[in-house]
Protein backbone atom coordinates (compact mmCIF):
# COMPACT_ATOMS: atom_id res chain seq x y z
CA UNK A 1 0.00 0.00 0.00
CA UNK A 2 1.60 3.38 -0.77
CA UNK A 3 -0.25 6.41 0.91
CA UNK A 4 -1.27 9.77 -1.24
CA UNK A 5 1.32 11.97 -0.37
CA UNK A 6 -1.57 14.20 0.80
CA UNK A 7 -1.91 11.97 3.73
CA UNK A 8 1.07 13.27 5.44
CA UNK A 9 -0.01 17.44 4.53
CA UNK A 10 -3.44 16.50 5.73
CA UNK A 11 -1.60 14.96 9.24
CA UNK A 12 0.50 18.33 9.46
CA UNK A 13 -2.83 20.38 8.74
CA UNK A 14 -5.35 18.99 11.20
CA UNK A 15 -2.05 19.03 13.59
CA UNK A 16 -1.87 22.61 13.37
CA UNK A 17 -5.27 22.98 13.80
CA UNK A 18 -5.25 21.07 16.81
CA UNK A 19 -2.92 23.97 18.39
CA UNK A 20 -5.01 27.09 16.72
CA UNK A 21 -7.73 28.06 18.80
CA UNK A 22 -10.91 26.97 18.00
CA UNK A 23 -12.70 30.22 18.27
CA UNK A 24 -10.51 32.01 15.84
CA UNK A 25 -10.56 30.87 12.11
CA UNK A 26 -7.04 29.97 10.35
CA UNK A 27 -7.37 31.96 7.08
CA UNK A 28 -5.98 29.26 4.59
CA UNK A 29 -3.42 31.06 2.42
CA UNK A 30 -1.51 31.18 5.93
CA UNK A 31 -1.62 27.34 6.34
CA UNK A 32 -0.54 26.69 2.37
CA UNK A 33 2.10 29.24 3.16
CA UNK A 34 3.29 27.06 6.29
CA UNK A 35 2.83 24.03 4.15
CA UNK A 36 4.56 25.24 0.80
CA UNK A 37 1.60 23.98 -1.26
CA UNK A 38 -0.86 25.94 -3.21
CA UNK A 39 -4.42 27.07 -1.66
CA UNK A 40 -5.85 25.23 -4.93
CA UNK A 41 -4.20 21.97 -3.64
CA UNK A 42 -4.96 22.61 -0.01
CA UNK A 43 -8.93 22.95 -0.73
CA UNK A 44 -8.87 19.80 -2.01
CA UNK A 45 -7.13 18.44 1.08
CA UNK A 46 -9.51 20.35 3.31
CA UNK A 47 -12.21 19.00 1.18
CA UNK A 48 -11.40 15.55 2.10
CA UNK A 49 -11.47 16.32 5.61
CA UNK A 50 -14.40 18.86 5.56
CA UNK A 51 -16.17 15.74 4.23
CA UNK A 52 -14.32 13.32 6.46
CA UNK A 53 -16.33 15.95 9.80
CA UNK A 54 -12.91 17.09 10.85
CA UNK A 55 -12.89 20.24 9.65
CA UNK A 56 -15.01 22.82 8.35
CA UNK A 57 -14.57 26.16 6.96
CA UNK A 58 -15.97 30.01 7.97
CA UNK A 59 -16.42 32.22 5.11
CA UNK A 60 -16.13 35.92 5.64
CA UNK A 61 -13.21 38.09 6.07
CA UNK A 62 -11.90 36.86 9.20
CA UNK A 63 -12.98 32.97 7.69
CA UNK A 64 -10.81 29.89 7.72
CA UNK A 65 -10.49 26.56 8.67
CA UNK A 66 -11.06 25.08 12.04
CA UNK A 67 -10.96 21.19 13.71
CA UNK A 68 -15.01 20.02 13.94
CA UNK A 69 -13.98 19.14 17.43
CA UNK A 70 -11.75 18.16 20.40
CA UNK A 71 -8.34 16.92 18.60
CA UNK A 72 -8.68 14.49 20.77
CA UNK A 73 -11.36 12.72 19.50
CA UNK A 74 -9.62 12.59 16.18
CA UNK A 75 -8.16 9.86 15.38
CA UNK A 76 -4.95 8.78 13.25
CA UNK A 77 -7.61 5.85 11.19
CA UNK A 78 -10.04 9.16 10.63
CA UNK A 79 -7.37 11.15 8.86
CA UNK A 80 -6.91 7.79 7.15
CA UNK A 81 -9.69 7.50 6.05
CA UNK A 82 -10.81 10.64 5.64
CA UNK A 83 -7.53 10.97 2.91
CA UNK A 84 -7.27 7.38 1.29
CA UNK A 85 -10.80 6.60 2.08
CA UNK A 86 -12.51 2.79 3.73
CA UNK A 87 -12.21 0.81 0.86
CA UNK A 88 -9.99 -2.18 1.56
CA UNK A 89 -5.93 -2.32 0.69
CA UNK A 90 -6.56 -5.16 -1.69
CA UNK A 91 -9.66 -6.37 -3.62
CA UNK A 92 -10.91 -10.25 -3.80
CA UNK A 93 -11.40 -10.25 -7.83
CA UNK A 94 -12.29 -13.84 -7.40
CA UNK A 95 -8.83 -14.64 -9.52
CA UNK A 96 -7.20 -16.52 -6.97
CA UNK A 97 -10.17 -19.11 -6.14
CA UNK A 98 -10.58 -19.29 -10.09
CA UNK A 99 -7.17 -20.30 -10.19
CA UNK A 100 -6.95 -22.43 -7.73
CA UNK A 101 -10.44 -23.82 -6.86
CA UNK A 102 -10.27 -26.85 -9.20
CA UNK A 103 -14.03 -28.36 -9.55
CA UNK A 104 -12.78 -30.84 -11.32
CA UNK A 105 -10.00 -31.58 -8.88
CA UNK A 106 -9.76 -35.38 -9.09
CA UNK A 107 -9.54 -35.48 -13.13
CA UNK A 108 -6.99 -32.95 -12.60
CA UNK A 109 -4.85 -35.41 -10.23
CA UNK A 110 -5.67 -37.67 -12.48
CA UNK A 111 -4.25 -36.25 -15.56
CA UNK A 112 -0.62 -35.64 -13.99
CA UNK A 113 -0.75 -38.58 -11.57
CA UNK A 114 -1.26 -37.01 -8.19
CA UNK A 115 -2.10 -38.77 -5.11
CA UNK A 116 -2.42 -35.31 -3.08
CA UNK A 117 -2.69 -32.17 -4.34
CA UNK A 118 -1.52 -29.48 -1.37
CA UNK A 119 -1.04 -25.89 -1.63
CA UNK A 120 -3.91 -24.10 -3.28
CA UNK A 121 -5.53 -23.42 0.15
CA UNK A 122 -2.35 -21.44 0.96
CA UNK A 123 -2.72 -19.21 -2.00
CA UNK A 124 -6.49 -18.09 -1.11
CA UNK A 125 -5.07 -17.66 2.10
CA UNK A 126 -2.67 -14.88 0.82
CA UNK A 127 -5.96 -12.29 0.58
CA UNK A 128 -7.16 -13.13 3.80
CA UNK A 129 -3.00 -12.58 5.59
CA UNK A 130 -3.36 -9.23 3.32
CA UNK A 131 -7.11 -8.51 5.10
CA UNK A 132 -5.25 -9.40 8.43
CA UNK A 133 -2.58 -6.80 7.93
CA UNK A 134 -5.11 -4.10 7.05
CA UNK A 135 -7.14 -4.90 10.05
CA UNK A 136 -4.07 -4.31 12.35
CA UNK A 137 -3.02 -1.48 10.35
CA UNK A 138 -6.51 0.09 10.98
CA UNK A 139 -6.40 -1.09 14.66
CA UNK A 140 -3.38 0.86 15.00
CA UNK A 141 -3.94 3.85 13.74
CA UNK A 142 -7.06 3.87 15.69
CA UNK A 143 -5.14 4.32 19.06
CA UNK A 144 -3.30 7.53 18.25
CA UNK A 145 -5.47 10.74 18.36
CA UNK A 146 -4.43 14.01 17.19
CA UNK A 147 -3.98 15.54 20.40
CA UNK A 148 -1.93 12.82 22.02
CA UNK A 149 0.90 13.95 19.71
CA UNK A 150 0.75 17.84 19.69
CA UNK A 151 3.00 19.77 21.78
CA UNK A 152 1.82 20.63 25.44
CA UNK A 153 2.50 23.72 28.15
CA UNK A 154 3.85 21.68 30.89
CA UNK A 155 0.23 19.96 31.67
CA UNK A 156 -1.72 21.37 29.72
CA UNK A 157 -2.37 21.45 25.67
CA UNK A 158 -0.65 24.40 23.67
CA UNK A 159 -3.54 26.54 22.08
CA UNK A 160 -2.76 29.70 20.64
CA UNK A 161 -3.64 31.70 17.27
CA UNK A 162 -1.29 31.03 14.55
CA UNK A 163 -2.13 34.33 12.72
CA UNK A 164 0.15 36.18 14.98
CA UNK A 165 2.89 34.09 14.12
CA UNK A 166 2.72 33.43 10.81
CA UNK A 167 2.12 37.38 9.59
CA UNK A 168 4.47 38.85 11.77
Amino acid sequence: MKAKPSLEQALCIVAFLGIQDRQIPLHSSLVAERLGISTSYLKKIVQRLAAGKIVKTVSGRVGGIVLTRNSHDITLLDIFDAIEGPQSFVKNTGLVKRLFDFEQRDQFMRMYGLKNLHGEQSVANVLATFGAAEKQYRQQLATLSIGDILPSNGSQPLELDWTTWLTR
